[in-house]
């Protein structure tokens, strides 16, 4: 029998860095699915990392990884670096993914001449504030590399350059770490995703009662938010989510995000860890092309242990042929 170890990061809902984390409800899922065919080992990937010890103890066929990491812009590529230089097979995307990935402003900048993104701005330090005067209001302030809308509320939609420069300096108090200044698009918020094998699968939308899908939306109200599979034609669209694959090298899976206005899709992030909460969006687009949460769990797995070491991905594909 096949030997799996889950490396996670459990949310115990004690700091606002663990909002990445998964909940004993998803790791409990997964651990419940993959049980039924292998021997599976849960491993916490803590802080101090004594997890490589204990995954070297038991050295796994495949680790199913879904770590996010505690600081910094590569901390979701730590962990498959490590996995790496261990030799060892994982699933989901590669270190190099993980790292590009959690870079907003870096991949929109690589994938704009391929598809429709906001206008943005890295903005990393104050000085930089001054070269914004000029931008086209309304714009959305957000950090540069984290997930979960960490550091967004309602304040980060903003409609003039004083309170651009309150919002900017606000983020680097709290958080000391670069933040994307964007162009605001008013839609609709829909998600796909992409599972390396099978293609794209989705849409499914997301409800909630505030103007974008934020943290507080994402945390403490996440219970008001409704994600719903959606029908219909969206040939486009899944188009659109196979050239960010190709063109990103993506291995695994991703997430991706879009906002909807005037039938133009707009590309507000590309998630290459995801939540495999059970109701989540990645589950949920999934159900909407008729895999099931045991069935996509089963299938990430399964082709991931096709090789003994993953593949690694070269981060950009240029390809004369591709425009």
């Amino acid at each position: 029998m096949k030997k799996i170890a889950m490396l996670f990061n459990l949310n115990r809902h004690q700091y606002e860095y663990e909002t990445e984390f998964d909940s004993e409800l998803t790791i409990d899922s997964i651990y419940n699915v993959l049980s039924k065919k292998y021997e599976v080992k849960k491993i916490e990937a803590d802080k101090e990392f004594k997890w490589i010890d204990e995954l070297n103890q038991y050295h796994p066929d495949l680790v199913f990884n879904i770590c996010e990491g505690y600081n910094g812009p590569a901390r979701e590529s730590v962990y498959g670096a490590i996995l790496e230089q261990f030799n060892y097979n994982y699933s989901g995307p590669d270190s190099t993914n993980l790292l590009m990935c959690h870079n907003k402003f870096l991949v929109k900048n690589l994938l704009k001449d391929y598809i429709v993104c906001p206008k943005g701005y890295s903005v990393c330090e104050e000085k930089d504030i001054d070269l914004l005067k000029d931008v086209q209001f309304p714009v959305i302030v957000k950090l540069n590399s984290e997930g979960s809308s960490m550091g967004m509320d309602e304040k980060s939609i903003v409609n003039s350059y004083d309170e651009l420069k309150k919002q900017v300096l606000s983020l680097f108090e709290k958080y000391d770490r670069n933040v994307l200044v964007e162009e605001y698009i008013e839609g609709q918020d829909l998600s796909m995703v992409y599972v390396e094998g099978i293609g794209a699968l989705g849409p499914c939308i997301v409800n909630c009662d505030s103007e974008f899908y934020d943290y507080e939306m994402k945390t403490i109200k996440d219970d008001t938010v409704d994600i719903q599979p959606t029908s219909g034609e969206f040939e486009s669209l899944k188009n659109i989510v196979l050239t960010i694959a190709k063109k990103l090298d993506i291995k695994g899976y991703a997430k991706i995000d879009f906002r909807k206005k005037d039938d133009k899709y707009y590309l507000i992030e590309v998630n290459s860890q995801v939540s495999f909460h059970p109701t989540g969006e990645f589950i949920t687009c999934a159900k909407t092309d008729g895999y099931s949460f045991d069935d996509i769990i089963n299938y990430i797995v399964e082709n991931a242990l096709k090789t003994s070491r993953k593949k690694n991905s070269i981060g950009y594909k240029v390809i004369d042929n591709d425009r």
